[in-house]
């Protein structure tokens, strides 16, 4: 399951770009096995890598950006999950350039449904396997990657569970990537919540003001659709 939520428009990337730029002195090598050479930060949490979702520890924290990300998250949720309350991300991160990464699943710490927001500079693609048709573990399938082309400010949900990965993306890529705890894991996160309250710091403002077109959705009589497709898909074997 991958649905494109909205495109953000150009204001709006440009000006995610310039408060992502400024802040850029954050980013770090990935260490993942899956993503080497790729540079990104974690936002409010970070989870250790190689845990099973088991440990975390403070990562970088802008609470209006935060807000946004928020937003951003629960909207979507609305979008793609109308049946269900709505959600709200437990962490994020930041990814940027031009180090694509191999395909993957997110590791146990991540809830089936995942947003990532494409700040690229021109289209990037993506690989995407549904193995799982909808946003949970359940009937699962052996199915061929799609690849997309995301266009530049795509707001996108998908299955964290699904093998995906970014394809040689430009050079002045950003991706805001968002999640929540799993069922499983969620207690783990708890205990370290409990443990070590965390602080604000590092408040930076942000632009509620500047909206985006929603794909899939009617504003003016909230209708909602399933049927919004990314770009345009292609099989591969």
């Amino acid at each position: 399951m991958l649905k494109l939520i909205s495109v953000l428009p150009p204001i709006k990337q440009r000006k995610l770009r310039q408060h992502l730029y400024k802040y850029r002195s954050l980013l770090e090598l990935d260490t993942s096995s899956y993503g080497v050479g790729r540079q990104r930060y974690w936002l409010e949490h970070q989870p250790i890598l190689g845990s099973g979702g088991r440990s975390y520890q403070p990562a970088v924290r802008h609470p209006k950006f935060w807000d946004f990300c928020q937003t951003i998250y629960q909207r979507a949720s609305r979008i793609a999950l109308p049946d269900q309350p709505v959600l709200k991300p437990d962490l994020g991160l930041i990814a940027y350039g031009d180090v694509g990464i191999r395909a993957h699943r997110d590791d146990p710490y991540a809830a089936c449904p995942a947003i990532s927001i494409n700040l690229s500079t021109v289209p990037t693609q993506w690989g995407y396997t549904p193995n799982y048709a909808s946003y949970d573990k359940r009937r699962p399938r052996r199915v061929s990657e799609d690849i997309y082309q995301l266009p530049p400010g795509a707001i996108i949900m998908f299955n964290s569970q699904n093998p995906h990965r970014v394809i040689n993306p430009d050079l002045e890529r950003w991706s805001i990537n968002l999640w929540q705890i799993s069922p499983s894991c969620r207690p783990y996160f708890q205990g370290y919540l409990d443990a070590a309250p965390v602080t604000d710091d590092n408040a930076v403002s942000f632009f509620p003001q500047v909206r985006e077109k929603e794909h899939g959705q009617d504003r003016a009589e909230g209708h909602t659709s399933r049927e919004t497709t990314v770009g345009v898909p292609r099989t591969c074997s």
